[in-house]
């Protein structure tokens, strides 16, 4: 028998697997030797710690049927608190037990797009673990990003904020239009260090420096 295993994509929806298979699913053919598309031909679906698809599968791209065998981690409800302005929600992100999640990176809640601000494992405050390892997860809604800015306008320092994409370049020498008010890019504030030449993307930005001008 052909075994092919697939963890990480989730190839079923995880409110389905216990009742009927998918009617299609990603795997490699043993004979195109392509990872591609499959109709599923029946089968079954059973497990409790792990979700496991027993089938036969058509390959959409040469038509060879095999059988597959593919193996999920059933998914855990980590407790999550996100933030976003001055507001704060908790709710749970379905994760596989052994995803290793780090302060830093990206996941998704509900379609929502989220940064990992910190994590709590046996009360401490982990930088990496995996998520059956978690009691609570701490993030924050990364859709935009709010850009601190020190605007100089008129000899007077106003502190100004930016709604900004997380992949939006700024660059030093660009004019734009903050409240009402037109200023160009002198530097930027990148970790510890100021940058007064090049560009850099909001989501590494830490503060922009500008001065108010008259077009």
């Amino acid at each position: 028998m052909q075994s092919n295993t697939v963890d990480r994509n989730r190839v079923f929806p995880t409110c389905e697997v216990f009742m009927k298979p998918p009617k299609e699913l990603v795997v490699e053919c043993p004979v195109c030797k392509a990872k591609t598309a499959h109709q599923v031909l029946g089968g079954r679906v059973e497990g409790k710690k792990r979700i496991v698809l027993r089938s036969s599968a058509k390959c959409c791209s040469c038509g060879h049927i095999h059988a597959v065998e593919v193996v999920e981690e059933k998914s855990i409800n980590v407790p999550i608190i996100v933030s976003w302005m001055e507001k704060s929600i908790r709710s749970t992100v379905a994760l596989y037990p052994s995803e290793e999640i780090k302060v830093g990176d990206e996941i998704y809640l509900n379609d929502e797009r989220l940064l990992v601000t910190s994590m709590e494992s046996s009360h401490r405050r982990p930088a990496t673990a995996k998520a059956s390892e978690l009691s609570a997860i701490w993030a924050k809604k990364f859709t935009k990003v709010r850009l601190k800015v020190s605007l100089d306008f008129r000899g007077k320092v106003l502190a100004k904020e930016l709604l900004a994409v997380p992949e939006e370049e700024f660059i030093i020498g660009d004019i734009f239009e903050i409240d009402g008010r037109d200023a160009v890019i002198t530097s930027i504030r990148i970790g510890t260090k100021t940058v007064r030449k090049g560009s850099a993307v909001a989501r590494d930005i830490v503060r922009i420096y500008a001065k108010g001008i008259r077009r």
